[in-house]
């Protein structure tokens, strides 16, 4: 039963996709002896296989194949049906493991794959010497792509006299932002996870939190704006006009926050988030929709809301726009996706890897400053 397979390791090697237990062919040539690899590894090569159409990628098959199970603690799965000892986990049928194993071997092949490129410089110009002296700080996402942004065109942040800009958003798709950034830096515990631990202790992270994002940057109170209407926010930082940013969708985040795991491995704390950034500007997109606060939740989101307004009118700070616009829209997750979205987005990264070579894509896009 080892030769056939053996017989079926060399069938995949060679770009073939027929399934473990599908296959009935008998021993080649191109079979090689030693340890069958585990199930996750071999499932995922024919998953990869499938995406390219059945034509190997050279050298990629050694490297899914070798490749560990990054959050496994113990040993890689074996097939089912072989007849030799084992002990550790039962045997299965590669076919039928969930999205989840086999997203754990691919996050490693992406995450050396990231080390490997290593960050990308973030564009930068000669600062204009007229240019308004300005702080952004609030929604993530928003604040992440701006500043880098501004900054290849000669406008920087900091500065003698700052203007501290908080950009502010309906506070659901603020907290949404907030840890879907953190996916794209240091990962995070997972979405349902983190925002539990937050509404259990009825507090905001402090990225979300306008009012103590502001504090962290102490300047007058005319020195101070909340920007609620991203229409308002060029003029606040001495510009015509802002590109858009697009946000990631829920699989890019998810992806990205297994992906964070293990580079953490892989490199020094310090240089993690530049590399995740890389990723974040470089990750191909799929259309799928940004995590969403799930209904069960929507009670807490209002009332810290209300709260947030409130907090903004003691401490007297200037709006641009509407305290309205922090209510939170009732948005829910997206039906369907999960983490078979998130395999195929791995997958389709494994196979493509036009991500790694070619330059890295404007962080955020749209109409342009002028």
């Amino acid at each position: 039963m080892s030769t056939r397979a053996q017989a079926w390791v060399a069938h995949l090697r060679s770009g073939g996709t027929t399934p473990w237990l599908s296959w009935t062919a008998a021993a080649s040539a191109a079979a090689a002896d030693g340890p069958v690899p585990g199930a996750q590894q071999l499932e995922l090569l024919r998953r990869i296989n499938l995406a390219a159409g059945g034509t190997p990628v050279p050298g990629l098959a050694d490297r899914v194949l070798t490749a560990p199970a990054a959050g496994r603690g113990r040993a890689d799965l074996p097939l089912v049906g072989l007849d030799v000892p084992h002990w550790g986990p039962r045997p299965v049928d590669p076919a039928s493991l969930g999205a989840h194993e086999l997203v754990r071997v691919a996050v490693v092949l992406l995450a050396d794959d990231l080390v490997a490129l290593g960050p990308d410089l973030v564009p930068t110009s000669r600062p204009r010497p007229w240019r308004r002296r300005f702080r952004l700080v609030g929604d993530p996402v928003t604040v992440g792509g701006l500043r880098r942004h501004l900054a290849s065109r000669g406008r920087p942040e900091g500065g003698p006299r700052q203007l501290v800009v908080a950009v502010g958003a309906p506070l659901d798709q603020l907290l949404a932002r907030t840890w879907t950034q953190r996916c794209f830096e240091t990962g995070t515990m997972p979405w349902a996870d983190w925002l539990r631990f937050w509404r259990e202790r009825d507090q905001l992270p402090a990225r979300a939190d306008l009012v103590a994002s502001v504090r962290r940057w102490p300047a007058r109170r005319s020195r101070v704006r909340i920007v609620t209407d991203l229409d308002l926010l060029p003029r606040q930082v001495g510009v015509r006009h802002l590109p858009s940013v697009a946000v990631p969708g829920a699989d890019q985040a998810e992806l990205a926050r297994r992906i964070a795991a293990v580079v953490g491995l892989r490199v020094l704390a310090h240089e993690r988030p530049a590399l995740m950034r890389t990723l974040q500007d470089r990750m191909p997109g799929s259309g799928a929709a940004p995590v969403a606060v799930p209904a069960r939740d929507h009670e807490w989101v209002a009332a810290s809301a209300a709260r947030a307004a409130r907090a903004v009118t003691r401490a007297g700070y200037p709006v641009v726009g509407d305290l309205a616009d922090l209510d939170p829209t009732g948005a829910t997750p997206a039906a369907g996706g999960g983490t078979a979205q998130v395999l195929d987005l791995a997958v389709r990264m494994v196979v493509d890897t036009r991500w790694r070579t070619a330059g890295a894509r404007r962080p955020s896009e749209g109409q342009v400053e002028r």
